[in-house]
């Protein structure tokens, strides 16, 4: 068994904890009957209960024989001497395994081994556990961990599509962030992972002048709904299920950024409706008002009525009804080689694609009657890049750094082959796979994956519509007891780190803006929290 080192010894506790009085050594009782003998010691009374702060599985699962596994949990200082902690692991309502432990430090690992065949069907498992002192009080059950086990030993299908974000202009196949992202989550379920790419440099999200007959051969630039028929028909023939899509789109339907400044291209005169209209497929006129602009840009063919929510929708009907998310996977600008001008173009539109991501994410689950579908912003660790190559940014894990997408378009200034965005430098795949990695903290793929995590809001803030400048209050005691480093991520490209479970944040900026948490428990362990709504200025 695995123990952390006590932060206080239970010794120094037990005066406090015997209920007697204790005088030059003698313990003095009250007087009373000569016969009588010495009253017993109370019983001592638990108020702390214990956390679970983590449960580890092999990357193997289930599949090459029982499931191995470890829990950490956290006992909060001042637990009574002689101590003991009962754990258990559910499955459907009913106990799979327990065990009693006698307490000897703060945070304690204890293993457990669980069949196949006692897994249940959705392979949803929680883990409690509650203090106890022998003939003594007996605690409630403490804050539980959520995880889920794949029960499948077949491959895992994820399909890919969108634009040059998500094809990796000049990388290897096993480079590119969707490959990447697969990997990382098949070795997490103990599964072979099989990426099905049909990504495109410059699709769009809608055409409408591709269809209904989606364009083929190695010169059509299909857009996103036709990718995804071209998926549901592969997936069809060959027998296959699909258990996630990774999708991205919409920039090259609005080129804001390079097209002609005069509000001919869609997105120049007005950012804000031109993503609503192109991202979200709220309000697309009949004409396009950039159909023959005389210079390389997506917007030509992309200015359809369908947006993001029918993507999704879209993406789900495939075989096997897969969880789909749908990434902004831009965070931030490149400030030192973006245009002046352009970044704050660059920090809105990240900001508005991100949030109409979300709220299209929404509709669909309210739709399907369950949680099918999230958007994610795109992630990075804090060691993705060397810290002098970082740069100002939204990214909500870590300091802020360059895009994916400047990561994976490694020479400058190839239009179209790079289309919209300014690149970098030489491909950083060591970094690439990093920020895949991390991008398994979103919460929902945690959820449908089986990384498993606290349950319920991690933290709150005090208003969501605010006044410019007015402070925004913010509480993390809801994210558990056994925190060591809180950071926060407040939406606007600011950052800040404490050990306090609050904070407070003054906003400027219009928005939305959405903050992220992430916490650092104490056994190194990260968990991501969203706010469910972003704070707005008026």
């Amino acid at each position: 068994m695995k123990l952390w080192r006590s932060r206080q010894g239970r010794a120094a506790l037990l005066p406090a904890l015997m209920g007697v009085l204790a005088m030059a050594g003698t313990i003095a009782w009250p007087a009373g009957p000569a016969a009588a003998d010495p009253p017993a010691d109370p019983a001592p009374v638990l108020s702390d209960l214990p956390l679970i702060l983590d449960v580890s599985t092999p990357h193997d699962g289930p599949c090459t024989g029982p499931l191995h596994g470890t829990t950490a949990v956290y006992f909060p200082p001042g637990v009574p001497e002689h101590a003991e902690l009962e754990w258990r692991i559910l499955g459907g309502g009913q106990p799979i395994r327990s065990g009693i432990t006698v307490v000897q430090n703060e945070v304690m690992t204890v293993g457990f081994d669980i069949r196949r065949d006692e897994l249940p069907p959705d392979g949803l498992l929680r883990v409690d556990a509650r203090a106890r002192v022998p003939g003594g009080d007996v605690s409630g059950y403490g804050k539980s961990w959520s995880f889920r086990v794949d029960r499948e030993c077949r491959p895992l299908h994820v399909v890919s599509v969108g634009d040059s974000v998500l094809w990796g202009q000049s990388l290897d196949q096993n480079h590119t962030f969707a490959d990447l992202v697969a990997t990382a989550l098949g070795a997490r379920v103990g599964r072979e992972a099989q990426l099905h790419d049909y990504t495109v440099s410059g699709a769009t999200l809608d055409s409408p002048s591709l269809h209904p007959a989606c364009p083929t051969g190695d010169n059509a630039t299909p857009d996103v709904f036709c990718q995804l028929e071209q998926a549901a028909a592969d997936a069809t023939a060959r027998g296959y299920p699909v258990d996630l899509v990774l999708m991205d789109g919409c920039l090259n339907d609005l080129d804001p950024f390079f097209g002609i400044p005069v509000g001919v291209t869609p997105g120049t005169q007005d950012l804000a409706a031109a993503v609503r209209r192109e991202c979200g497929g709220v309000g697309a006129e009949s004409e396009n008002p950039a159909a023959s602009v005389p210079y390389f840009s997506g917007a030509r063919l992309g200015y359809g009525g369908r947006g993001m929510r029918e993507a999704m929708q879209a993406a789900h009907r495939l075989p096997g009804a897969p969880k789909v998310l749908a990434g902004d996977y831009f965070h931030g600008y490149d400030a030192g080689r973006v245009p002046q001008g352009l970044t704050q173009r660059w920090s809105e539109f990240v900001r508005l694609s991100g949030e109409v991501f979300r709220q299209a994410a929404t509709e669909v689950n309210a739709a399907a009657g369950e949680v099918v579908a999230a958007a994610a912003d795109g992630l990075f660790t804090q060691d993705a890049v060397q810290a002098g190559d970082r740069r100002p940014g939204m990214n909500p894990l870590g300091d802020e750094a360059i895009s994916l997408r400047q990561l994976a378009c490694p020479k400058p200034g190839e239009l179209p082959q790079c289309l919209t965005v300014p690149t970098a430098g030489p491909p950083d795949t060591d970094g690439a796979r990093r920020y895949a990695e991390a991008f398994l903290l979103n919460p929902r793929l945690s959820e449908w994956f089986g990384s498993g995590g606290p349950v319920g809001a991690g933290f709150s803030a005090s208003r969501t519509a605010v006044h410019a400048g007015t402070p925004v209050a913010f509480d993390a005691n809801a994210a558990g007891a056994a925190i060591r480093q809180y950071d926060w991520y407040f939406g606007d490209g600011s950052h800040e780190t404490t050990t306090d479970a609050v904070t407070s944040h003054a906003y400027y900026g219009a928005g939305p803006q959405l903050p992220r948490l992430v916490v650092t428990d104490m056994t190194g362990h990260r968990s991501l929290f969203e706010l469910d709504h972003p704070i707005t200025v008026d």
